[in-house]
């Protein structure tokens, strides 16, 4: 079990290029092979270099569980290809969704673990693919009048943490689908409310970006029980 705080590309938003479920994770392909090395020491998972549409958005254009990932349609035919092979390496099962919507950021519009997803409604028409792919039940919920819950929370198979303008009512609604033993709000990066920009986890381990204050990295990592 690992922890660090960390920039890539010299940014905090280390979640918006980065990767992991509980099988592998994924990194821009154009990462320099010190930082390379320094995501691989912090999880025992796999990594992988990977680009969508030439893209080092990794976080952004993709979601996964250890069941399965969901990428959009601009993936270029060899990255996807790319993305099979990795996956075959792991697990023969393992699924790989492309899906055909406009709005394809991924990372931003589902909330998932392995235990269940939240989408926006903008994916209410890809329920079912998604359900296919990531293998869990899958919600059409929107908190705090907002249409990214991928986007405005964090989780793993733990815990959970959300906006911190997200109401109790809401909070017990994310906890039920997503089966998680803790929950809470909190922020990343000095305030930010993009909880998922901010880190990528899994079960075991962690990388948070560098502006990550000491009251955060406490609420951050007791409730995702890193």
């Amino acid at each position: 079990m690992t922890i660090i705080k960390y920039q890539i590309y010299g940014k905090n938003s280390v979640g918006v290029y980065l990767t992991v479920n509980n099988s592998f994770g994924l990194y821009p392909s154009t990462l320099l092979k010190p930082v390379v090395e320094k995501i691989r020491s912090v999880f025992k998972e796999p990594f992988y270099p990977m680009s969508i549409n030439n893209s080092n958005l990794i976080g952004v254009y993709t979601v996964s569980n250890k069941y399965g990932a969901i990428v959009p349609h601009i993936i270029r035919e060899d990255e996807l290809q790319q993305l099979k092979n990795y996956s075959k390496e792991l697990n023969n099962g393992y699924q790989v969704g492309v899906l055909n919507s406009l709005d394809n950021a991924f990372g931003n519009l589902i909330l998932c673990n392995d235990k269940g997803a939240i989408i926006s409604s903008f994916l209410k028409d890809y329920k079912e693919q998604i359900e296919d792919t990531l293998k869990v039940e899958t919600v059409v919920y929107e908190f705090i009048n907002n249409y990214l819950p991928g986007s405005i929370s964090l989780t793993n198979n733990k815990g959970c943490l959300v906006h911190p303008l997200a109401t109790d009512e809401e909070i017990e609604i994310i906890s039920e689908i997503l089966k998680v033993e803790e929950i809470d709000v909190s922020t990343v990066n000095r305030g930010i409310p993009y909880l998922s920009s901010g880190a990528i986890v899994n079960d075991q381990s962690g990388i948070f970006g560098f502006e990550c204050t000491g009251p955060e990295m406490m609420r951050l990592t007791n409730v995702l029980m890193l």
